[in-house]
C-alpha cells in the first residue's frame, strides 16, 4: 500500500503526474474497458484526464459516471520549482477516491446495463477543476445526458471508530443518494451517512457537473467547517498508514449497491446486487488495498 508514495507528489507540472495517469489508463485498459486519455494545457503544462467507458446497450439511455482527480498537491509549495523539494503523496486526496472508481470498474465491467457508465480520474483538480471543467464542457458539447454522476474525493481517512461520509447533491430529490441511503438501511451496512443538498460547496470536481445542470453528488469523509478533518491533509503526512481501509469499503459497497438499485428490473435486484456485492468484498481484500495507492507496475519503469 506504500507504492503511491513512491511518487512523492503527484502534482499536475510533475513528470509523475503524467507515469499516474498512465498507471490509471492502464488498469483501466486491463480490464478490458475502452479507454482515452482527454488531454488539457494547465498554465503551460500538458495533463490529461483519464476516461474508461462501459457502453450500455441502450446509446439513447442516459449515462452514469464516478469519478476521482489523481493529483495531489502539498501546502508548502509556493511554485513549481519547489513540487520536486515537498512530498504530497495524496494517498487521502484523492488517491483513496481513485482507487473507489477503479474498484467499481472492477467489478462491473464484466456486466452490461442499459445505461453507460464512464469512470473518470481527472487531472489538476487542485488547481483549480481544470480537469473537470475541460470534461464537462467536452460532455456538454457532445450533448451527453447523465442520470447521476458521483465524484469521490477523500473517502479513507476515519477520526474515530465509526465509518462515515457526507453526500452532498445539487438536488434535494437525487435518485443516487436516496438509492445509497436505502441500501445501506437494507444491508445494513456500517456506514453513517449524512446527505446535504442545494448548499454551495465548490471545491471539488463536482461542481463544474453542477453548473453545467447535470446531477452530481460529491462522496467526501467527515468535515468540519467545510473542511476535511483529516490532519494530513494537503501535507507530507496525508499517506495509506492513516486510513481505514474498512471505511473505503464499506463507502464503495453502498455506491455500488445504489448503483444496482437503480438499474437492475425489480424482481432481479436481490439476487444480482447479493452476488455482485459479495464479489466487491472479495476484491477488495486484495485489490482495494494496492488500488488506492495507485501501484506503480513494471509499466512504468
Amino acid at each position: 500500500m506504500v507504492d503511491l508514495e513512491d511518487f512523492r507528489s503527484r502534482a499536475f507540472y510533475l513528470s509523475s503526474a503524467a507515469n499516474a495517469s498512465l498507471y490509471i489508463h492502464n488498469r483501466f485498459a486491463e480490464l478490458g474497458l475502452w479507454v482515452e486519455y482527454q488531454e488539457l494545457i494547465v498554465e503551460g503544462f500538458l495533463v490529461r484526464n483519464v476516461i474508461a467507458v462501459l457502453n450500455g446497450t441502450n446509446p439513447e439511455a442516459p449515462q452514469y459516471l464516478y469519478g476521482a482527480h489523481f493529483d495531489s498537491a502539498n501546502l508548502n509549495v509556493d511554485n513549481y520549482s519547489d513540487g520536486e523539494k515537498f512530498a504530497a503523496p495524496g494517498a487521502d486526496d484523492d488517491a483513496s477516491g481513485v482507487a473507489a472508481t477503479i474498484e467499481l470498474a472492477t467489478v462491473l465491467h464484466d456486466e452490461r446495463f442499459e445505461s453507460t457508465i464512464k469512470f473518470v480520474a481527472f487531472a489538476a483538480e487542485e488547481s483549480g477543476l481544470n480537469g473537470s471543467l475541460a470534461f464537462v464542457l467536452r460532455e456538454s458539447a457532445r450533448g451527453v445526458r447523465y442520470a447521476d454522476t458521483v465524484i469521490m474525493d477523500m473517502i479513507g481517512y476515519r477520526r474515530e471508530s465509526t465509518n462515515s461520509a457526507f453526500m452532498f447533491s445539487n438536488n434535494a430529490s437525487n435518485t443516487m443518494v436516496g438509492a445509497v441511503r436505502a441500501a445501506i438501511t437494507e444491508r445494513h451496512l456500517n456506514l453513517s451517512l449524512t446527505t446535504i443538498s442545494n448548499v454551495l460547496i465548490d471545491a471539488s470536481d463536482h461542481y463544474p457537473f453542477w453548473l453545467a445542470g447535470y446531477p452530481s453528488v460529491l462522496v467526501i469523509e467527515e468535515m468540519a467547517n467545510n473542511r476535511p478533518v483529516n490532519p494530513g491533509y494537503h501535507t507530507e503526512n496525508d499517506t495509506s498508514d492513516s486510513l481505514s481501509m474498512e471505511q473505503m469499503t464499506v463507502i464503495t459497497e453502498a455506491l455500488l449497491a445504489g448503483f444496482l438499485t437503480l438499474q437492475t428490473p425489480q424482481e432481479e435486484k436481490s439476487s444480482y446486487a447479493a452476488w455482485i456485492i459479495s464479489g466487491l468484498v472479495i476484491i477488495a481484500v486484495v485489490a482495494l488495498s494496492s488500488l488506492y495507492v495507485l501501484r506503480r507496475r513494471k509499466v512504468l519503469e
